[in-house]
């Protein structure tokens, strides 16, 4: 998920549009490659059938922005993933709405990394004729900063978390089996409609807070601690109007802040349940509201695909 040239305030400064999918003769190409809208998905998004493996990659119930971000951000260069999440703009409401099955065979083992990154870009181009572009502008961000009294922040321990291999990645463990400890994952969930819960192991806070602390708030979440090195990270928060990602679950356990509102976003039954800025405030951490450059990656074109 990339150089960032600052814009002037209130302008956007383009940076480039992404060169064409055509595959050179030294990088790996599809031998085969399905995609079909699907409609089995009852709803839910971002899927993997199974692991990706090298050669091989089946992915079920994705948004086409779902895929820009999978392909132009977080495996943009071919390598290892990067965390810091771009938000995609424009398009019609499809590509934000619509799901669709990838399923594709590469020429050779072709790396994961490289399949979801650059190969996954030459397909989105070639059959949903992508055209997209990044944009740097002024916004609204947050910056983390170190709150008085200093870091409470617990070191990754080392051995602790299995480095991530994004060529050997583990299938879903037995029944009654933990998930793997991998290094840098991340995760977020709503309990019962009363509170939420972000766990995360061997992260730099940088990777953290451009990565879920920002797709929970909203908006881009800028390292300003200076902490170096690895951490394991434990939050648990009251749901409200600051985390955006929790818009329209109202009603699920929670009540609305809106006056009852099907569309509010939902705040924990107890009252005194901690904000997410208490819960950082906990850590040793702190969010000040600032203006900053802000990543955007734009839909120039896009297509529904002829499906095959």
């Amino acid at each position: 998920m990339r150089g960032i040239i600052a814009a002037a305030a209130g302008a956007a400064a383009i940076l480039g549009v992404f060169p064409s999918g055509a595959q050179t003769p030294d990088k790996p190409a599809w031998e085969v490659a399905s995609v079909k809208l699907n409609t089995s998905c009852g709803g839910r998004g971002r899927g993997l059938t199974s692991p990706p493996s090298p050669g091989r990659l089946n992915m079920e119930c994705n948004t086409v922005e779902n895929l820009i971000m999978v392909a132009y951000t977080i495996f943009q260069n071919g390598a290892s993933p990067n965390m810091k999440r771009i938000p995609v703009t424009g398009g019609p409401g499809w590509v934000h709405s619509d799901l669709y099955a990838i399923n594709a065979k590469a020429e050779g083992d072709a790396p994961v990394a490289q399949m979801m990154g650059p190969m996954l870009q030459a397909l989105l181009e070639d059959r949903f004729k992508l055209k997209v572009h990044r944009e740097t502008r002024q916004g609204p961000v947050y910056l983390l900063t170190v709150a008085k009294g200093g870091s409470k922040l617990q070191p990754t321990k080392e051995g602790s978390c299995i480095p991530l291999d994004m060529n050997h990645l583990p299938g879903p463990p037995a029944p009654g089996q933990p998930m793997p400890n991998i290094c840098g994952n991340q995760q977020i969930r709503m309990l019962n409609g009363k509170s939420v819960t972000m766990k995360g192991v061997g992260l730099s806070i940088a990777d953290w807070s451009g990565g879920m602390l920002s797709d929970l708030l909203g908006r881009p979440v800028i390292d300003k601690t200076g902490l170096e090195g690895k951490f394991d990270i434990e939050m648990e928060m009251a749901p409200d109007s600051s985390m955006p990602m929790f818009q329209g679950m109202a009603g699920r356990g929670g009540r609305g802040d809106g006056g009852g509102d099907a569309g509010a976003v939902p705040t924990a039954q107890d009252p005194e349940g901690p904000t997410i800025f208490m819960a950082l405030e906990k850590l040793g951490l702190r969010l000040e509201q600032a203006k900053g450059p802000v990543d955007t990656l734009v839909i120039d074109h896009v297509e529904k695909p002829t499906e095959n």
